[in-house]
């Protein structure tokens, strides 16, 4: 690795590029899944909010993943849960792309999901601990391979979809960075933690997690501003090629864009406070989202893709920074609580509520006069079989106002569950129903990046009347110090 050993063998160059490597795995994931969706819809006939709980599944998954093995990094170790991990990854792939059906693609996503939480419960302590002078810089080097590697998955799949391959090989591209890591990893020689190397015992952590006010309140805020990240990037794909845009490659863009601003985090930190990054960060996120709700046409979508991209860039590694120089006591567990309370709240609440949204909305924005007049072809079709697909036609062909399973409806016929003739006609209409009622539920999340450019605002004057961030950093280091 053109690095020489420490005296205690540890190779922290090879250490930071597995773990570089382990992200980007994480992060192929993420690209793929979110890279089929639109896919997925078509092929099993899912609605937005069941191709939501398979996303969703993809991150709360992690979420208690992170929590479960976070506080048991010390004792089963760094090494075997990377070990462990890649079986994850491997397990989950084949899951995922041998399913034929709602179930076994939940499954996958989750078997992956839990994959990744392992990874986030080692690798943050990891670098922590490699870099105690440089934790929030290297934190930010060490995430851009998030962006990074959706970028590398991205392009890879972006490619895959001209050729005449099944989008189940989109999902294998996972396993690449995956080899990878496992072999940096599988027989590298980690250090103990931070925490450990404090002398900090098992329950120490646990204790400094409820005794640290500081923390709680900053896990409520990663559930939103992680909701703002990974909320609308989840289905960015899904809602932009609805509309005819390569939404993989407006994907590729926001995350190339990230993880530039995250290699050049530390320059950023070096002058400003984490909290002012945060409450800057946070308000232009939210400007940009709402401009992309808003956005109609290529010009104005990558445009108002490009500001969301900037103000979410270094949001998560500069909060996982924040903590574990304002909390340090909080060692490994503190850091896989954070990661983990935005993953569940992406994945419970966010990922699928942004579907349920969509799909509530798609009978409003839908053309009630094309939808009425295919839904009364259908009912005049003698060669449909499917009695339910007749009756939800006869209804909606004489309703005053398009009903709620109208979405339903306009997939199958899409489908050519009618005849390829009604499914030429369905299937423009639903996708430009599908791509402004999906932008329309990203307006949703302005308002809670509001609320946290607020409180971000609140921590700063708090620090500026006890001295400084640097001087609380400086409190928080002297309480971790064994007495």
């Amino acid at each position: 690795m053109g690095e020489t050993s420490s005296p205690d063998g540890i190779e922290s160059t090879r250490l930071f590029t597995g773990s570089c490597a382990a992200v980007t795995a994480l992060a192929f994931s993420f690209a793929a899944m979110s890279g089929v969706m639109y896919a997925l819809k078509g092929e099993f006939l899912l609605t937005n909010a069941q191709v939501g709980l398979i996303g969703g599944a993809g991150l709360w998954g992690m979420a208690i993943s992170q929590i479960g093995f976070s506080s048991i990094v010390d004792v089963v170790g760094m090494r075997n849960l990377m070990r462990l991990t890649f079986v994850g990854h491997v397990a989950g792939v084949l899951l995922f792309v041998t399913a034929t059906g709602f179930g076994g693609l939940f499954a996958g996503a989750l078997v992956m999901a839990i994959a990744n939480g392992v990874i986030e419960a080692v690798c943050n302590p990891l670098v922590a601990t490699l870099y105690p002078e440089r934790k929030a810089s290297m934190l930010n080097r060490l995430h851009l391979w998030f962006p990074g590697g959706i970028v590398l998955g991205g392009l890879a799949i972006w490619g895959l979809s001209y050729t005449d391959l099944s989008w189940r090989w989109s999902m294998a591209v996972v396993l690449a960075p995956a080899v990878l890591y496992a072999g940096l990893l599988a027989t590298a020689k980690f250090p103990p933690t931070e925490a450990a190397q404090h002398g900090a015992r098992f329950t120490d952590a646990f204790r400094a997690v409820f005794t640290t006010p500081l923390l709680w309140l900053f896990l409520g805020l990663m559930a939103i501003t992680m909701s703002l990240e990974l909320g609308p990037n989840r289905w960015i794909p899904a809602v932009l090629e609805a509309g005819g845009l390569s939404g993989i490659l407006v994907l590729v863009m926001i995350n190339g864009v990230m993880a530039v601003a995250r290699a050049n985090a530390h320059a950023l930190l070096s002058r400003v406070s984490p909290p002012v990054v945060l409450m800057i960060g946070t308000g232009v996120a939210g400007l940009g989202l709402l401009w992309l709700s808003y956005a109609g046409g290529l010009g104005q979508t990558v445009a108002s893709a490009l500001v969301f991209a900037i103000g979410i860039a270094v949001v998560w590694p500069t909060m996982m920074g924040f903590i574990s120089e304002r909390a340090p006591r909080t060692g490994a567990l503190g850091l896989g609580l954070m990661a983990a309370a935005g993953s569940l709240a992406v994945g419970i609440v966010t990922t699928p509520l942004l579907g349920e949204i969509a799909d509530k909305h798609l009978p409003q924005i839908a053309p009630a006069a094309e939808v009425r007049t295919i839904a009364a072809q259908v009912a005049a079709q003698p060669g449909v079989t499917d009695p339910k697909l007749k009756e939800e036609a006869l209804a909606m062909a004489g309703a005053p106002a398009l009903p709620a399973d109208t979405g339903d409806f306009l997939r199958r016929a899409a489908a050519g569950e009618a005849g390829p003739g009604i499914a030429k006609a369905a299937g423009p209409v639903l996708a430009e129903a599908e791509n402004r009622s999906g932008l329309l539920s990203f307006r949703y999340l302005v308002p809670f990046a509001a609320f946290v450019c607020l409180i971000f605002g609140l921590v700063i004057l708090m620090d500026r009347r006890a001295g400084g961030y640097a001087a609380q950093v400086a409190r928080a280091q002297f309480q971790q110090e064994p007495r």
